[in-house]
């Protein structure tokens, strides 16, 4: 029958295996401290670089069109549409995104189209059938119908 460990040395071997104090000395662990130091460095080095490139990619975009002002654009959309895609790029709900002012027209038109398609599967009317005037039709004391149309919009 196997003896049974009391808990001070079972936590002790625990800690030793954890801290790998059969395997590393001193020296190793500190090699190892300083890898990993390095490791760190290098990869947050990369990671400023790649901040740095991608803003200096808008800013040589920018060049290429020195008319058109940029501006900012939040995305809101019914709730069944999520995103809106344009040119391969999405733009998902509720973010605020810098595009070109082109672009910022599209997208309002696509935002504007979406709530008027959802008001309209809820019932509500269209803008356009608010302004249009409909066909009277008159009948006349000689029995006659007189048919006149208005303009189509006020």
């Amino acid at each position: 029958m196997p003896r049974k460990k009391n808990a001070v040395s079972a936590l002790s071997e625990i800690e030793n295996r954890i801290n790998g104090s059969d395997r590393l000395n001193e020296e190793e662990k500190l090699e190892a401290l300083d890898r990993a130091r390095k490791h760190v460095a290098e990869t947050r080095k990369k990671d400023a670089i790649e901040a740095y490139f991608e803003a200096a990619k808008k800013e040589v975009e920018r060049e290429y069109r020195p008319k058109e002002q940029y501006e900012d654009i939040t995305i809101d959309l019914p709730e069944y549409a999520f995103n809106i895609a344009i040119d391969g790029m999405r733009y998902y709900q509720g973010v605020t995104y810098e595009v070109p002012y082109s672009q910022a027209r599209s997208i309002a038109e696509i935002q504007a189209a979406a709530w008027a398609h959802d008001r309209e599967i809820h019932g509500q009317s269209r803008r356009g059938d608010l302004t249009r005037q409909h066909r009277v039709t008159n009948l006349s004391p000689s029995g006659t119908t007189v048919t006149t149309t208005g303009n189509m919009r006020i």
